[in-house]
């Protein structure tokens, strides 16, 4: 038995317009949204439902589409194998014999004799035949004589047979998988599962055959994918592709029409659509079809009434200017707005309409002369009225901050530098001036240097190694170590950024602080060199 993939039916789809009136001609199910080997449906709310068709299983969902639960057995349990795309117990139907049982392993059944039987666990498992024992009356003492037979002695079979005992004779029969004649020779067959035949063909009777030579109908497509095979109609035709396909005919969408009572069916781009007869209205694709909207003012909603068949606003055009209208019980009543003077049913009129109909000190609002500032100014903000335009004008008090509209407050110490008031590539800090008073403290940036006023800059360095070996940084600067750094009348030498203080010959003392001379050392100092220049002159 073979799964086949159905195409949707136009005949279905005019259907499942038909079923959903709320589209009106419009099918949420055409063009498809659902993937392969799906049905698509309308639910009661107008959306497309997807599901798999009989046999088929959502890989991984049905948006994407549907497939067999399995093409090979190594995608089931151990236990379980592949039958016509589905996982099924290996040894359901069990392959054994009589009195054999069968254990699933890998994929595979596997048929042993039951305990006490022995035989072929495949076709049948027997207990042991009894020992016949007969006494002979010979003039030698008493002997035992055992006599058994057994048809299948000697294998009477051909090769890659099974052979069993049937009434005494033997039966033969091909092993599982082989085909041919078990009395001669049976042979392997060409394939035992559809996995071992070529994708496009499935295993029957041993044989890779073509599974569409016996799947599809009339006129009817047919393409073979993973062994299974897939029916359709070609294009232009239509019916079930598994019986009969035959030319498509979009007007016969509407023989016999889908609409109801009342309307008019024509087809556009594929599709049934059902509108109602001119001066009709309702539901074209509901059994009881368009009807008239009203016959009495009891087929309207009770704010309305019945005018040439139509369900209408009574009070259209019948009260005065400004008046209001309430509708009971499909009557109308006219009366003016509270606080209005007039007659409802030829002029209503207000307190004021303008602003210029109120003192100056007073708005219209709500056709009535009010206090303007009531809820106009936001929180701790103070109000007047220009008398001129009767507007509210909204501000904040006194050196205090804040939208008026909003929230007014008091200046805090963080507003000093919010905005920042210092120059690009500055900082600024809440701080106070020699009086005491807050104010803003500007800073260059770590790195920058110049008038945080104004602007700051990039600094030529940051850290020592940013600068020459003979040089170290100072603020933001690369400047000689040696500036500054050793005592009086000692000798300074830049190496590695740093400074290194010595005091010369001929003084002593702390080259940090100062050095002094020392008469004895620069004596012995000069003798030494003396000495030195006496024997350079000798040698030369």
């Amino acid at each position: 038995m073979f799964s086949f993939v159905f195409v949707t039916l136009v005949a279905l789809q005019v259907t499942a317009i038909a079923a959903e009136p709320q589209f009106r001609g419009l099918d949420p199910c055409h063009p498809s949204p659902c993937g392969p080997n799906t049905q698509c449906s309308v639910n009661s709310v107008g959306a497309a439902v997807c599901r798999c068709i009989p046999g088929f299983f959502p890989k991984p969902d049905t948006i994407t589409g549907c497939g067999h639960q399995c093409i090979y057995d190594s995608e089931c349990r151990l236990h379980e194998r592949c039958s016509s795309g589905r996982c099924v117990s290996a040894c359901v139907p069990s392959p054994c014999g009589t009195n054999a049982e069968c254990e699933a392993h890998n994929h595979r059944a596997i048929c042993k004799c039951v305990r006490g039987f022995s035989g072929d666990p495949f076709l049948h498992c027997r207990q042991p035949a009894p020992i016949a024992r007969f006494i002979v009356s010979q003039p030698a003492p008493q002997a035992i004589i055992v006599r058994a037979s057994d048809p299948c002695a000697g294998n009477p079979c051909g090769s890659n047979t099974n052979c069993r005992n049937s009434g005494d004779r033997p039966v033969c029969s091909c092993l599982p998988g082989h085909i041919g004649d078990p009395y001669r020779g049976c042979r392997r067959g060409e394939c035992e599962a559809n996995t071992e035949c070529p994708s496009f063909q499935v295993c029957e009777n041993y044989h890779c055959v073509n599974p569409c030579l016996k799947s599809c109908g009339a006129n009817a497509q047919c393409d073979v994918h993973n062994h299974i095979a897939s029916c359709k109609c070609p294009v232009g035709y239509t019916g079930d592709p598994t019986n009969h396909c035959r030319i498509y005919d979009e007007n016969e969408l509407c023989h016999p029409s889908p609409c109801g009572l009342n309307t008019n069916c024509r087809v556009e781009s594929g599709r049934a659509i059902c509108t109602c007869q001119p001066g009709f209205e309702g539901n074209p694709l509901s059994l009881t079809g368009c009807r008239h909207e009203c016959d009495s003012d009891a087929g309207c909603a009770s704010h309305q009434a019945c005018v040439n068949y139509k369900c209408k606003n009574p009070c259209e055009g019948l009260c005065g200017t400004q008046a209001t209208c309430d509708i009971i019980n499909h009557q109308p009543i006219c009366k003016c707005p509270p606080d209005y003077l007039g007659d409802p049913y030829t002029r209503c009129y207000a307190e004021c309409t303008s602003d210029a109909e109120c003192p100056g000190n007073r708005v219209c609002i709500g056709l009535k002369c009010a206090n303007p500032c009531e809820g106009a100014c936001g929180l701790n903000a103070e109000c007047r009225v220009d008398r001129a335009s009767h507007k509210a004008i909204c501000s904040c008090p006194r050196n205090w901050l804040g939208h008026p509209f909003e929230s007014c407050r008091p200046p805090t110490l963080d507003d000093l530098c919010n905005p920042n008031p210092c120059g690009t590539n500055a900082q600024c800090t809440p701080g106070h001036d020699n009086l005491r008073r807050d104010r803003p403290v500007c800073t260059c940036l770590p790195g920058y240097v110049g008038n945080a006023l104004v602007s700051c800059r990039r600094g030529e360095c940051i850290t020592d190694s940013d600068c020459g070996a003979s040089r170290t940084c100072r603020n933001n600067e690369c400047r000689n170590p040696c500036e500054g750094a050793c005592g009086v009348n000692a000798n300074c030498e830049q190496r590695n950024h740093g400074a290194v203080c010595s005091c010369p010959i001929g003084f002593r003392g702390d080259p940090f602080h100062q050095c002094t001379a020392d008469p004895t050392r620069g004596k012995r100092h000069s003798n030494k060199k003396e000495l030195t220049t006496t024997k350079e002159e000798k040698e030369a």
